[in-house]
């Protein structure tokens, strides 16, 4: 936990899978992994089951907050969607459409997986994209998942340095995602996350069986950071309503630790004594100061309705919006990705 302003950072990976779905580890396996890196939370989601929840182990695990959700799908294994908070698992045979429903009729927090694989179909590997775009009573979308930018970039010329240095090939969420999810935040808060995908898979190349993303890899690699008002809470079900307000809220932004330790960054509209971090609104653009602050030195880019409207390289960006929108920053290092935040509505 860190105090940025006047909020309380928490920092935890979310979309992991154990042995009770198509992971490598169990429960308390990650969760030990989890806690000896530092992490504040983690979110599990194997496919379709609940067992783990249903058994009481959520809760915290040597000051790591373990939150256990599930991942959905419908029956051409395509629509991903992680569901936190849904009474039991929803039935294999809904649509999208019904299973968003149903989530959200529920109270549940509903974030949109790997939405944008373009990878083909068919193969050893399929791609498992988001096609339900008529759906819109989901709360979240995952703007960076790690383990599909993985696949999406895996040739056969590329595969053995991809295996043994898979963090290195993370470069940014695709424009595409970016865009729609800019896209969708012009009409309504739209919660934008980052996700590993971990499962801990054995790979085989030629004679020998690696595991692709060890989940310690993984830990230090996409992360998502929440802004909370007051201090975590070592009641299990408070701390639960804290970390899923947060996110509905969009109290949040990605980082790759890949490239740095994230924590302590800084994006807020003020005006007078209001301050806005992401996920805040204000009614106009009239004596608002817009402020960045980073805690290395790194490419900073103000973007306004999806299009980069201000540049600066160093530790701070400052500037007074001369229109209404949604605000948002990208954070970069030697062209590569490293802060993602979510947006501030201004006037919108």
């Amino acid at each position: 936990m860190k105090k940025v302003g006047d909020y309380y950072e928490y920092t935890g990976c979310i979309h992991l899978h154990t042995t009770d779905s198509d992971g490598t580890k169990t429960v308390d396996e990650v969760t030990e992994i989890a806690s000896g890196l530092g992490l504040d939370y983690l979110m599990v989601t194997d496919h379709m089951t609940l067992r783990a929840r249903n058994d009481g182990q959520e809760g915290f695990y040597n000051g790591t907050l373990l939150l256990i959700g599930y991942e959905h799908n419908d029956l051409e294994d395509c629509n991903h969607y992680l569901m936190f908070e849904t009474r039991e698992v929803l039935p294999a045979d809904m649509t999208p459409q019904d299973y968003v429903e149903e989530g959200r009729r529920q109270g549940a927090l509903g974030i949109i997986a790997h939405p944008d694989e373009i990878r083909p179909r068919l193969g050893k590997y399929p791609s498992y994209p988001w096609l339900a775009w008529d759906v819109e009573e989901f709360d979240g979308i995952e703007i960076w998942n790690q383990m599909s930018e993985w696949m999406e970039n895996l040739k056969p010329y590329n595969q053995i340095i991809m295996a043994f240095s898979p963090r290195r090939i993370l470069k940014a969420p695709t424009n595409r995602v970016l865009s729609k999810w800019d896209e969708l935040n012009m009409t309504r808060k739209v919660l934008g996350i980052g996700a590993i995908d971990a499962h801990g898979f054995p790979y085989k190349i030629g004679p020998f069986t690696i595991t692709i993303f060890p989940y310690k890899v993984q830990f230090q690699s996409i992360r998502t950071h929440l802004l909370l008002p007051e201090e975590l809470s070592g009641d299990l079900r408070e701390a639960r309503r804290q970390v899923y307000a947060a996110l509905r809220d969009c109290r949040a932004y990605v980082s790759n630790y890949r490239r740095g330790d994230a924590s302590g960054f800084e994006f807020y509209a003020q005006r007078g004594s209001d301050m806005m971090v992401s996920g805040g609104s204000l009614d106009g653009y009239a004596d608002v100061r817009l402020v960045v602050k980073t805690p290395e030195r790194a490419s900073i880019s103000l973007i306004r309705n999806g299009q980069a409207i201000l540049r600066s390289h160093g530790t701070s960006l400052e500037c007074r919006p001369q229109q209404n929108g949604i605000y948002r920053v990208e954070v970069k290092k030697k062209q590569k990705g490293w802060i993602y935040s979510n947006h501030i509505r201004i006037g919108i």
